[in-house]
């Protein structure tokens, strides 16, 4: 929330605000095109670094009842028990605390390995994969020198409307020049020509930041089987292509164009998801195996009640309703795909 509170801080809920006189009363940087805004009060985002460190600081200490113990490596194989219907041993290997690897023994095992998850899934049950995919997920980390975006009044904003980036025929022909996927490049500027999916979101970063994001321009990039980090192909243009596009809704960000400095960067990762964009919270691989990840766009919202969830897998407890629409494969299949708000392509 700002620094000196929600205005009319009772209400909850959404607003529904019509007319660009309304809108830019509460935003002025916002276009004067706007005619339309949902404003979802309450909402924002957390800190995932703090909150994980937090989680993970109670679980040493046993907040729960019983301390975790972290093993730094990567999983790099199973035991099974005598019937081969159990994993009673995970091995660990590139730990410090030991050469070679280390054998952990476990009541169950539980793979929440991310964008890794199926390639821990092979090494568990190879006949039995994940539905899971990976995609690239990028965010230019803008400095906002010129305090386009106030960081005290701005929120999470996303643009929901169609833009165009080819302005004039020299920029559609630079577009089509420009791309090289037939030589196995990653510049697919030829489908920027012509009208592009909204979707293109920002919010105040702090110490005059902000995060540009428009997932929609990567979404074509093959990721390979065993996810590479630190994530290198990005787009070089993504940083003026998020400017461009969400000039639409902050006009004023048409004073970076061309102005791009070394402090604007560019960081990211990968989304795991499934293919009806629910999670996978499931028994899977062996009778005391789990995964709990494909949460996509929203694992940090998400993770809190998916962590909860397959504990109660884990301990044998009562499951609620929902619980089904988690297990794969799905015993109620969705007949389309849900609107994720922050991806319009498809």
């Amino acid at each position: 929330s700002p620094p000196r509170g929600f205005r009319q801080p009772r209400l909850s809920g959404f607003d529904l605000v019509y007319g660009a006189e309304l809108i830019r009363a509460i935003f002025p940087f916002v276009t004067e095109e706007a005619r339309v805004m949902l404003h979802a009060r309450r909402c924002g985002w957390m800190d995932a670094q703090g909150l994980g460190q937090v989680m993970l600081r109670l679980a040493k200490e046993g907040a729960n009842g019983g301390s975790a113990r972290v093993l730094r490596g990567s999983v790099a194989g199973f035991d099974r028990t005598a019937d081969g219907g159990a994993v009673s041993r995970v091995h660990v290997a590139g730990s410090e605390a030991a050469a070679g690897d280390v054998p952990v023994e476990c009541d169950a095992f539980v793979n929440t390995a991310g964008a890794w998850s199926s390639t821990i899934q092979a090494l568990l049950a190879p006949e039995d994969p994940l539905p899971l995919e990976n995609e690239v997920h990028a965010k230019v980390i803008l400095n906002d020198h010129l305090g386009v975006i106030p960081q005290d009044e701005a929120p999470f904003m996303v643009w929901r409307d169609r833009v165009r980036l080819d302005q004039d025929d020299e920029a559609r022909e630079g577009f089509l020049e420009l791309d090289d996927t037939a030589e196995g490049g990653i510049v697919n500027s030829s489908s920027w020509v012509g009208p592009q999916p909204g979707g293109q979101h920002l919010r105040p970063a702090g110490n005059g930041r902000v995060l540009l994001l428009w997932e929609h321009l990567h979404r074509h990039i093959r990721v390979p089987e065993e996810p590479d980090m630190p994530l290198d192909s990005f787009l070089d243009m993504y940083p003026q292509l998020c400017i461009s596009g969400l000039q639409a809704m902050v006009p004023e960000l048409a004073r970076y164009e061309g102005r791009l400095g070394r402090e604007t960067t560019i960081d990211g990762g990968y989304y795991t998801v499934t293919p009806d964009g629910r999670p996978l919270v499931t028994r899977h691989g062996a009778s005391n195996a789990y995964v709990c990840g494909g949460m996509g766009t929203y694992g940090l919202m998400g993770a809190p009640a998916a962590g909860e969830l397959v504990a109660l897998h884990v301990l044998g407890l009562e499951l609620p309703v929902y619980s089904s629409a988690c297990e794969w494969p799905r015993k109620e299949p969705l007949l389309n795909r849900p609107v994720d708000l922050l991806d319009d392509s498809a």
